[in-house]
């Protein structure tokens, strides 16, 4: 059994796709953003199709992984775990904000559009287990996720944009105490902490 497991994780240590390439915090907000902000937070469509799909481009898929494996070849997450994604990342922005005096309203004319482009497990998903039996939850492997930003005016203009992802090195790799999305909720708190403090900056929430 111990050496089934071995395996299991080394497999999904390498299936971590090339593209997965940490990048750190990106923006180029400098306006003054004044007001509330209207906060809307969606997923790329390649990480929807993911939520019931493999990967369309054969190179998210892992290297050397079973045609159908659904962990090792990042997909099937199951719709379940896109709403928690969306769930997790709104919830570090709206304390984070809160903490800097942002204002967030659903009738603020300044939208802030926040897409996450693409998520990856440290464990296989509910839905990734029940399409793979040979499948185990103490399989894991490097995680961590994507981030973009538009702030858009009233008018439709860009007043600026952000970026941020997170992907561990080798030597982060996640321990047996890694939990589902260890690595997603990690690129979620440190991006949400970086853009509340440029958005503070800017003045935003701010009348």
């Amino acid at each position: 059994m111990r050496k089934f497991l071995t395996c299991l994780t080394a497999a999904a240590l390498l299936a971590t796709p090339a593209y997965a390439e940490a990048r750190g915090f990106k923006s180029d907000i400098g306006t003054t953003i004044t007001g509330p902000l209207k906060l809307e937070i969606g997923v790329s469509d390649d990480l929807a199709h993911r939520a019931n799909h493999l990967p369309k481009r054969l190179s998210h898929r892992g290297s050397g992984a079973r045609l159908n494996a659904a962990f090792a070849n990042n997909g099937r997450y199951g719709d379940k775990a896109i709403e928690y994604l969306i769930e997790d990342i709104q919830d570090e922005l709206v304390q984070d904000f809160s903490k800097r005096n942002i204002s967030l309203s659903d009738d603020a004319p300044t939208l802030l559009k926040v897409t996450i482009e693409m998520a990856k497990p440290n464990r296989p998903t509910f839905e990734q287990l029940s399409h793979d039996v040979s499948l185990s939850y103490q399989s894991f492997g490097i995680g961590g996720a994507e981030v973009s930003v538009e702030i858009v005016s009233a008018g439709g203009d860009v007043l600026g944009t952000a970026s941020y992802d997170y992907y561990p090195s080798l030597n982060e790799r996640p321990g047996m105490t890694a939990a589902t999305w260890s690595d997603a909720n990690r690129a979620f708190s440190r991006f949400s902490n970086r853009l509340s403090k440029k958005l503070a900056a800017a003045g935003a929430g701010t009348t």
